[in-house]
């Protein structure tokens, strides 16, 4: 009855020839896997981001904006939180939010807002905490994921079934990019006929196997294309979803947040990954944010900026104060010549570590470039400034320079000590600032606790 109403509703509206109402609303889309130089709006120089480059042009661009973890629930949990992955106590995708870590969703919603989620993977179902918060929440269900087109068509539907003068929270989880690369039929038309529509993890340890461990260059290749494909696919939908926010409001008071969880690494010994990457192809990611009276259209932000900025930006638009625990600075504030460092961390491995170090031992080098390990049972943590990135693990450091431009070929490490020393203390500070939460012991597994007990981390 709501829906059928809310429906004749928009119809008197459309007939009197009215524009539609203003709303007070925020809507978080992201699109998982993305990395920031696949998108026009970044300079990605095969970029097919159509939807994207407009919108950007309609919004300010947050050319550094960081994963601090790059994997798809610590992420996500990070943006909802406002906290780093460290704090919020989800460091790889098979630990639930805790109930106990105050999520946007849950402020706004306690405030008379509406709260909608719509999500792509099972790994951001209802028992992963993403439903934290949410008085509407649709994932996938028993698939483990399902199209961009479908999710926005249910996101859009919620959204009919709310009264005008409601403010409401949207999220919309899009996943295509994400490994298995395979587009739809609609975005192969620069796709060779004669190769594989599609490559997953099987085919590309298959294809390993058939060349001594190595992953040809020609399979590296397509599967770059078909990625780039499938990013113009998730681009698609993104533009389906704002085409059917503006035929149902005025977008005058609407906060629209397009990012991306993580990208993805082909580079740098890590290749069709990003969980495994402390690298820029994983670190870095697309950050577009619309709205007239706080985001001016075609600034563009040279800062770096965090994913757990998104919380309190929300939430300053929304004229709530952010919560203590929230660490997160809201991205107003940003735009000046800042000297922030944002921390970034390599996930502490669950149940799927001994598929990881199958896939790491089938796959031993791709294009000729030897693949690098992952790793387990150690902090492997670093620094996103404004000029210099710093990593750090077992004694060994990396340093490599981010500006002008992001160059990780070489680290420079042993060549700079005084500036390895001063962002090693750096480091050491932010590690104090932001320490590692507590887990529950019932949601550590065996593996986990290995990697963990010798940190504290266990209760």
């Amino acid at each position: 009855m709501v829906r059928s109403t809310r429906a004749l509703w928009l119809a008197v509206v459309l007939l009197a020839g009215c524009a539609p109402p203003e709303r007070t609303a925020v809507v978080l889309v992201t699109v998982d896997t993305l990395r920031a130089d696949h998108v026009g709006a970044y300079d990605g120089p095969d970029a097919r981001t159509p939807r994207l480059d407009a919108l950007a042009r309609e919004a300010t661009v947050f050319e550094r904006a960081v994963s601090p973890l790059p994997l798809t629930r610590p992420a996500h949990f990070s943006m909802l939180t406002g906290r780093y992955p460290r704090e919020h106590g989800v460091l790889n995708n098979s630990t639930p939010l805790p109930e106990s870590a105050e999520s946007l969703p849950e402020i706004l919603r306690r405030n008379g807002w509406r709260t909608g989620a719509f999500t792509a993977v099972r790994i951001l179902g209802a028992d992963s905490g993403a439903a934290q918060g949410f008085e509407r929440f649709e994932g996938t269900g028993p698939r483990r994921q399902r199209s961009g087109g479908e999710v926005v068509e249910q996101a859009l539907a919620w959204l009919d079934g709310l009264a005008p003068e409601e403010p409401f929270f949207l999220w919309v989880h899009l996943f295509e990019p994400h490994l298995p690369y395979a587009p739809p039929p609609a975005f192969r038309a620069e796709l060779d006929p004669a190769q594989a529509p599609a490559l997953g993890w099987d085919d590309l340890q298959r294809a390993a196997e058939r060349h001594g461990g190595d992953v040809p260059r020609a399979v590296l290749e397509h599967a770059q294309r078909l990625y780039r494909a499938e990013v113009s696919a998730a681009d698609h939908h993104v533009g389906q979803l704002l085409d059917g926010l503006a035929a149902r409001m005025r977008l005058d008071r609407v906060l629209l947040v397009v990012t991306a969880d993580h990208g993805e690494c082909f580079e740098n010994g890590v290749y069709f990954e990003h969980s495994d990457c402390l690298y820029q192809g994983a670190l870095h990611v697309p950050l577009i944010v619309r709205h007239p009276h706080d985001f001016p259209a075609g600034a563009r932000i040279p800062d770096p900026v965090s994913l757990h900025d998104v919380a309190p930006t929300v939430l300053r638009v929304a004229g709530l104060g952010a919560p203590e625990p929230i660490t997160g600075r809201a991205l107003q504030e940003a735009g000046g010549s800042s000297d922030r460092h944002i921390l970034v961390q390599y996930p502490f491995y669950g149940r799927d570590a001994p598929q990881r170090r199958a896939r790491a031992a089938a796959i031993r080098s791709v294009a000729g470039e030897r693949t690098r390990g992952i790793v387990t049972a150690t902090q492997w943590v670093g620094l996103v400034g404004p000029r210099w990135k710093f990593l750090a693990r077992d004694g060994s450091e990396e340093l490599y320079p981010l500006a002008p431009r992001a160059d990780e070929s070489v680290n420079l490490a042993a060549a700079e000590p005084a500036l390895a020393a001063e962002m090693r203390l750096r480091l050491g500070s932010e590690l104090a600032a932001h320490p590692l939460a507590q887990i529950p012991p019932g949601q550590v597994t065996d593996e986990l606790r290995r990697a963990l007990e010798a940190l504290g981390y266990v209760e």
